[in-house]
């Protein structure tokens, strides 16, 4: 819960703490390029974390995946200078963004030993590595900005000391774990073939959470961008909470699905999207009241004027938990090949969608066009859920 937090929270911090020391032109510039650093690490992840996660047989090695992931981070890295060479950013601005790809790569690499230790029935090794290699390289960050003032000098430490906590606190663990499964050669490639369509899904995910900052970058620039990222900030809340829930439960689901005990696993999810119902409509009252004063202190711009655009956002968000927990269900089921076409019928309407809301309404379109998404993906997920499970023969 606290490597979980610490990681859910360090986007919101280090926005809010860029905007303070470096002005809300700067934090908004850090808030896009922490986006597109976030939508490269998709091909970093591969869509291989799910799979991992619920390979609770040992199907494959840890050597099988830590390969995969060498190769995904590298790609990662090119992906990252090809979008720069056409993006035609301002050196400074381009300087920002590698600098931040490179940093959640950082996150992409120690995802594998993380996930292992999951595996192997360590999840606390993966929280005490979250927790402590989030927080290093917090604290570097902002000890250098501050002493600095500059925003690619803050990123550039941030990113040894990223590098620096994945040494420390997971490739010096992973050997004194017990060994699952065997290496054989080709095998990584079989990883590759099965999750390929989870990676694209996952790339087109990442693009249709961030589009409507992607959007308003381009239409507004930095300053609305720093805006809308205050008020999407709550719904980081809601995920984590959600996370919560859903992470201790997973391996337990696999187990009741291999063992065929439909009506216990129904039960778990049914009772896991109640508990988010139930949160989303607490969010949305606090939201009303403590949010534009709340996010106006931490992130140091008024916000007000956008509440009505939060609760929109907020309303998103709870729709993504339950996405969250129907992914696992749909992965559990081993339903890759629907989930790429999910988000390939998302991602379409949004990549069209999404700029003329935002251009029309400007950060409440934003908001809007989030929300319509969420709502799309939530109920083609459910509704595929659901046929999964009714076509479900025991066992």
């Amino acid at each position: 819960m606290l490597g979980s937090t610490v990681y859910a929270f360090a986007t919101l911090f280090l926005t809010a703490v860029t905007g303070h020391l470096a002005g809300e032109a700067a934090g908004g510039r850090f808030s896009f390029a922490f986006s597109v650093g976030q939508l490269l690490l998709s091909i970093s992840y591969f869509g291989v974390r799910p799979y991992h996660q619920t390979d609770v047989s040992g199907k494959y090695s840890f050597q099988d995946y830590l390969h995969v992931r060498i190769v995904t981070c590298l790609l990662t890295v090119a992906g990252g200078m090809v979008y720069i060479a056409v993006s035609g950013f301002t050196p400074g601005k381009a300087a920002v963004v590698f600098l931040l790809v490179l940093f959640k790569l950082a996150d992409g690499f120690a995802d594998v030993y993380e996930v292992e230790f999951q595996r192997r029935n360590r999840l606390y090794l993966a929280g005490k590595s979250n927790f402590f290699r989030t927080l290093l390289s917090m604290g570097v960050y902002v000890a250098v900005l501050a002493a600095t003032r500059n925003l690619v000098l803050a990123c550039g430490a941030a990113v040894a000391a990223a590098a620096a906590g994945v040494i420390l606190f997971d490739i010096s663990i992973e050997g004194f774990l017990p060994y699952i499964g065997r290496t054989e050669l080709g095998r990584d490639m079989s990883i590759v073939r099965e999750c390929v369509l989870i990676c694209i899904a996952s790339f087109m995910e990442s693009y249709i959470l961030n589009a409507s900052k992607y959007a308003i970058e381009a239409g507004m620039g930095d300053k609305a961008v720093y805006s809308y990222t205050a008020i999407f900030q709550p719904t980081m809340v809601i995920n984590l909470v959600a996370g919560y829930i859903i992470r201790p439960f997973l391996t337990g689901m696999v187990i009741k699905w291999e063992r065929r005990r439909r009506r216990a696993f129904a039960a778990e999810v049914g009772k896991i999207l109640a508990v988010i119902a139930v949160l989303s409509v607490l969010a949305l009252v606090l939201g009303y009241y403590l949010g534009p004063p709340v996010l106006g202190l931490i992130c140091g711009t008024d916000v007000t004027p956008y509440r009505d655009a939060l609760l929109v956002v907020i309303g998103g968000g709870s729709l993504y938990a339950g996405v969250t927990l129907l992914y696992y269900v749909l992965m559990i089921f081993r339903k890759q090949r629907f989930l790429f076409a999910i988000y390939g019928a998302v991602f379409l309407v949004s990549w069209f969608l999404t700029p003329l809301v935002v251009a029309r309404m400007g950060i409440m379109g934003g908001a809007v066009a989030y929300f319509i998404m969420m709502a799309l993906m939530f109920v083609l997920f459910a509704g595929y859920a659901g046929v999964c499970f009714l076509t479900w023969k025991k066992g």
